[in-house]
């Protein structure tokens, strides 16, 4: 029974995350022009949720025991799949309100043009302008993919700490 409750709790976790890092993206990029780099911003939203949730589980225990490898998979669980709602729901949104995904293209676009022009020389790029061309063609479904790679990158940083400081034996 324990472990269908740990359950609820991930994937209650897992939509939080998701809904959470979605809506940052889409606030932060829905009216202006800002430097992509602010998106791992949102690197609070799964550390909160990971460890309010994490508590939640640890409490609904009723054994004394709560190892490192358990927290550790329900974290990375919140995480991978936080990470892929937030991207679906970032990609379905982009369908029918794509200002914050036009507005995140080229914010891309702006600010690596201003670090080419401001950077070393031996640091340009030679090829810029496909870059740009390339930027130019993405599509909303690009973010299902990215936010999924930002997510694991997440996990593999806070999830760990955040269940070593959790365990108890």
């Amino acid at each position: 029974m324990s472990s269908l409750k740990s359950l609820r709790f991930i994937l209650a976790g897992a939509l939080i995350i998701g809904i959470g890092c979605a809506a940052f993206f889409y606030f932060t990029f829905r009216s202006r022009l800002i430097p992509p780099q602010v998106r791992f911003f949102d690197i609070w939203i799964p550390l909160v949720v990971v460890v309010f949730m994490l508590i939640l589980i640890r409490g609904a225990k009723t054994e004394h025991t709560f190892h490192f490898w358990e927290s550790l998979i329900a974290g990375n669980l919140m995480c991978w799949i936080g990470g892929l709602l937030s991207g679906l729901i970032l990609w379905q949104l982009s369908s029918f309100e794509p200002s914050a995904f036009q507005n995140f293209l080229q914010s891309s676009i702006k600010y690596l043009i201003e670090s080419e022009k401001n950077g070393p020389e031996n640091m340009k790029m030679k090829n810029l302008p496909l870059v740009i061309e390339e930027i130019r063609q993405t599509q909303p479904s690009f973010l299902i993919w990215d936010e999924m790679k930002i997510k694991i990158g997440y996990s593999l940083i806070l999830v760990p700490i955040v269940s070593l400081i959790f365990r108890r034996k």
